[in-house]
């Protein structure tokens, strides 16, 4: 099978020999959400049991992808968005304040963790 991923969906394509023609014939088997790719009984009804293991490794390897992908542009947008949080926070505090600074704090805590764990350690400068 292949996969091809269009501007909002996912083609699911099955190459058939047609021996009219002697070689290969695509046909698309379905169409699925690309924001939300499910699998219907209609396309379980269509595809083989090898066909809809295919199709469920490749969307699983596609939501891995995405979401490592997500998680990378998260913490590369990180130290940007603690500078706004910085600069919330000098201009005084309102009502959420508090328990925004406590679920900072947690989540610092734990980011500071991880990022010892992964090797990188924050360097001591000579003042």
């Amino acid at each position: 099978m292949q996969f091809r991923e269009r501007s909002r969906v996912i083609q699911v394509i099955r190459t058939i020999y047609d021996p009219a023609i002697k070689r290969g014939r695509a046909e698309v088997v379905a169409r699925l959400d690309k924001d939300d790719p499910q699998l219907d009984d209609e396309i379980r009804s269509v595809c083989s049991p090898d066909e809809l293991a295919e199709l469920e490794a490749f969307l699983a390897d596609r939501a891995e992808m995405m979401s490592r992908e997500a998680t990378r542009d998260a913490a590369e947008d990180l130290s940007s968005r603690m500078r706004m949080a910085e600069s919330y926070f000098r201009c005084g505090p309102d009502s959420l304040a508090g328990t925004t600074a406590a679920e900072i704090f947690t989540a610092w805590d734990d980011l500071k963790k991880a990022m010892h764990r992964a090797g990188f350690r924050k360097e001591k400068h000579d003042h």
